[in-house]
């Protein structure tokens, strides 16, 4: 699978991306659930064993961000996904254009609906997934502890 519009490239990733995105993992750790960074050789071995379904995000030629996807539901067509994205290319519409070309795909490849969380205090990310279309359906509390401050997430729902 590749899909490309303007300077915008999604792929599958590749074993070869793993160095820049666990670089761009460790910049975004303070949005994301799980904040521990992981060596680059438990992120490789974590990618061999599992074979996630994720896909690099490729602006420019440089890999600048990556698109995680998990908990596949092939009944309901369903399925959990997420964006990260290396900070100079963060406030240019990247993430919004890679959502969008991405949640378009998702549609043509029969999927009916994704979800995804977010932490309650990252407005700028929650306002993109309202601007995606994306529904608040709950709240997780106290789903992240950052600096022994305990954070609640907004489960988001899009029907595509």
């Amino acid at each position: 699978m590749q899909l490309e519009q303007g300077n915008i490239i999604i792929r599958e990733m590749r074993y070869d991306d793993l160095s820049q995105v666990k670089f761009i993992r460790d910049e975004s750790l303070d949005f994301l659930d799980t904040q521990i960074s992981f060596s680059l050789e438990e992120t490789q071995s974590w990618f061999q064993t599992n074979k996630p379904l994720w896909y690099t995000i490729e602006i420019r030629d440089r890999v600048a961000g990556y698109i995680r996807t998990s908990n596949y539901d092939d009944i309901n067509k369903n399925l959990y996904i997420g964006l990260d994205l290396h900070s100079n290319f963060r406030g240019y519409g990247y993430a919004f254009q890679s959502y969008h070309m991405f949640l378009d795909w998702l549609k043509m490849q029969g999927y009916l609906a994704t979800y995804l969380k977010v932490q309650i205090s990252n407005y700028i990310a929650y306002n993109l997934y309202r601007k995606l279309g994306f529904l608040p359906i709950g709240i997780i509390p106290n789903a992240v502890i950052k600096q022994n401050k305990q954070i609640d997430s907004v489960i988001m729902y899009k029907i595509l």
